[in-house]
């Protein structure tokens, strides 16, 4: 009798939470239960739009704060019976149809897609929050809004745009014949956008183990099959990039995933970009810093220290910028090819970093606008200190700490000044004591990039060591909780500021090489700043200080109790 008292008790207790919660929202307009009925019409002269209609329904109040529900609705065709292609279902702070606009917070975030019989709820895991598509201007272009000059009809838009295509109102707005009621079967997606593990391949190898490789001699890849992505999700991996035909296997996940649009099947538009947990078909810029400085040619050939640092920034701006293989645009123009009609809008895919040997390229890199960079690790502490002792004469006896710290230290304190990111991927060549230290370290010290190499003879890392470094980030992150990185960072002991120009590569440029008195002398100022440089990293593990390295372009430095400046001054 006791048990049913609580339960009546706690019953009314909810429901009188959740009304105190609606009745403290204002008379809300228009009311629940008011449809948009809109036809499209093309955004270009010589194709039909990409949709016939959109609806937009007004759902009741939830949490007060002003939160409503509203549903958008778009069908291929005109008759209201069809299938739509999709359903977005939104709690959220603002109308976007509304006269007078506001930003927009979600709270909710849901999708329908009729055609596979999917229903979804994207949530972010660290904050609880709704999570959004990665798209540029996502509340712009994949939400309606109306036109700036239009006229309004019974407080409705009579003209809006959206998706690049024109909407106009069909009818007055009525009421929708069918009572707004939640969604079953919604399967919520709690995703980890704070820590993204994965690697670039579909496939694996089949050896299960490292073997001796050579130019003629390589691993045996094989796909990854439904158990090994299931497998590779338990032990902590949560981005994945796939073929059409494995999407079924990750997109009802709480991982991210990406592909290209062709496929079998084809990537559905609209409807597949509203997924949260689509991210597109990029998933980084190769190599701007590495493409120029594994090359001797190409390090023979610069003069100026500046010579190298503006071409790491130009080649990354002119990947990451375009339509090509690592664009921002790639999609769109992959989806253009397939006859899709983007109307006047840009389809852009913006949140993606380079994956980059050199993590002294890390500030120059973020000037052309990617969201971070991954560095190669190849970490082997014997190695490192010989390429330090060859370029500057300082015996270091590093631990594998410390070159970790040099190597991060440049990518935290090249990202910091922009709000960008960073993180390491283990290669077959890492020293496989140092790669589970790489992971912890580097998430100690806010990476957000965890990824591992797949295919390419030695630099293969094998299926079982990823899984196996998987595991051990998992398990590491769950007993040691950190910060947001999406929060402001902390104020660190010190930073290391180099001239606007330089940067701290351990690659041999021979400067003194062809007898050019003007490259000489260049090169003497570029051993003396990392001469400085690599000194002052020295006294900050000495001093046992958290510290960044960063470029002193003229941006404040702000953030640390200690600045030190370095210059390439002959104090002699």
């Amino acid at each position: 009798m006791n048990s049913i008292r609580h339960k009546h008790a706690l019953v009314l207790g909810v429901f009188l939470i959740l009304s105190a919660a609606i009745s403290a929202q204002p008379q809300l307009q228009p009311p629940a239960g008011i449809r948009l009925h809109y036809l499209v019409f093309s955004g270009r002269n010589d194709v039909p739009p990409p949709f016939a209609t959109v609806d937009f329904i007004y759902g009741p109040g939830e949490g007060g704060k002003n939160y409503r529900w509203w549903q958008l609705e778009v069908r291929a065709k005109t008759n209201l019976a069809a299938l739509p292609l999709f359903v977005l279902r939104a709690l959220a702070s603002a109308d976007p149809l509304a006269e007078k606009q506001h930003p927009i917070k979600f709270a909710r975030y849901q999708l329908r897609i009729p055609a596979t019989g999917e229903t979804y709820e994207y949530r972010d895991s660290n904050t609880g929050a709704a999570l959004l598509p990665c798209w540029a201007d996502f509340e712009r272009n994949f939400l309606p809004h109306p036109a700036s000059n239009t006229s309004w009809s019974g407080g409705a838009a009579g003209t809006c745009e959206f998706l690049g295509q024109l909407l106009s109102l069909a009818q007055k707005p009525i009421r929708s014949v069918e009572p707004w009621s939640s969604w079953g079967n919604v399967k919520r997606l709690d995703l980890n956008r704070e820590i993204l593990v994965g690697n670039d391949r579909n496939f694996k190898d089949s050896e299960g183990h490292r073997i001796a490789t050579s130019k003629t001699n390589d691993y045996t890849y094989v796909p990854l099959t439904e158990d090994d992505y299931r497998t590779a999700i338990a032990a902590g991996m949560n981005m994945f990039e796939i073929e059409g035909n494995q999407e079924p296997w990750v997109r009802s996940e709480p991982v991210f995933y990406l592909r290209e649009a062709a496929g079998v099947p084809a990537l559905r538009y609209p409807a597949d970009l509203y997924r949260a947990n689509y991210l597109g078909p990029v998933m980084f810029v190769d190599e701007p810093a590495g493409m120029i400085l594994d090359r001797d040619d190409r390090r023979r050939a610069g003069k100026f220290a500046a010579d190298f640092s503006t071409l790491f920034e130009m080649r990354t701006r002119a990947a990451y910028l375009s339509t090509d293989y690592y664009g921002a645009w790639h999609l769109e123009a992959a989806l253009r090819r397939q006859g899709v009609n983007f109307g006047d809008m840009r389809l852009t895919q913006t949140d993606y970093p380079t994956w980059d040997s050199y993590a002294e390229a890390t500030y120059y890199e973020m000037k052309a606008g990617v969201s971070g960079l991954v560095q190669e690790g190849r970490y082997k502490t014997a190695s490192f200190d010989h390429q330090v002792l060859a370029d500057t004469g300082l015996k270091w006896h590093s631990t594998p700490l410390q070159e970790l710290k040099f190597n991060f230290a440049m990518m935290r304190g090249g990202t910091r000044p922009f709000g960008k990111f960073w993180g390491t991927s283990i290669y077959g060549q890492c020293d496989p004591a140092i790669a589970p230290l790489a992971l912890t370290t580097a998430y100690d010290m806010g990476a957000r990039y965890f990824w591992f190499w797949t295919s390419d003879h030695a630099h293969h890392l094998p299926w079982n060591e990823q899984m196996s470094l998987a595991r051990v980030l998992k398990e590491y992150a769950a007993k040691h909780p950190r910060p947001s990185i999406y929060s402001p960072q902390p104020k660190r002991d010190a930073v290391i500021a180099i001239p606007n120009g330089y940067f701290l590569s351990l690659r041999d440029f021979q400067w003194r090489a062809d007898g050019d008195v003007e490259r000489c002398e260049a090169g003497g100022k570029y051993r003396r700043v990392l001469i400085r440089a690599l000194t002052a990293v020295q006294q900050c593990y000495e001093r046992g200080e958290d510290f960044d390295i960063t470029i002193d372009d003229g941006h404040r430095l702000t953030g640390y109790r200690r600045v030190i400046k370095i210059d390439d001054k002959n104090t002699r």
